[in-house]
């Protein structure tokens, strides 16, 4: 997934990132907060945020590496995310839990991939290749205008 910006979702009410599948016409919004918002609109990381140079000093502590980020859905349907390592030190895990707006921006911060499985497409995703909202409208008021009489 790409991350193609960040946007309000209404006034004073939130901001959402915006992320298109990579080869492919889906794309999710994930809810971020005002300074993950700011820091995914920048243009480049001069500054990134305290705890992406701590936990990467941690994990490279550790003798790994973080190779992605992958967004999915619980068992609830509520949007989560992972921090996936090489882990090659025995007992590390190999998917650390964080939480999506964290998980941006230390995908953007590092510059690894951003996967959304299947499940969360399925569930959360928009499809852009569906027909236009426009279109579906119009289809419907043609269907509408046919079904009841014009003298009513």
């Amino acid at each position: 997934m790409s991350l193609m910006g960040v946007r309000s979702t209404a006034p004073d009410s939130g901001l959402v990132a915006v992320l298109m599948e990579d080869g492919g016409p889906g794309m999710i919004t994930v809810p971020v907060g005002a300074r993950d918002g700011l820091l995914l609109s920048a243009p480049n990381h001069n500054r990134p945020p305290g705890w992406v140079t701590f936990l990467t000093a941690c994990v490279d502590a550790f003798g790994a590496a973080i190779l992605r980020v992958v967004l999915d859905v619980d068992a609830d349907g509520g949007l989560c995310a992972n921090a996936v390592l090489d882990a090659p030190v025995p007992g590390l895990p190999k998917a650390v839990p964080c939480a999506p707006s964290d998980a941006l921006v230390l995908a953007d911060v590092l510059s690894v991939p951003v996967v959304a499985t299947s499940a969360l497409l399925r569930l959360r995703g928009i499809d852009l290749g569906e027909e236009a909202l426009q279109q579906r409208m119009e289809r419907w008021r043609r269907e509408l205008d046919g079904a009841v009489p014009e003298d009513v």
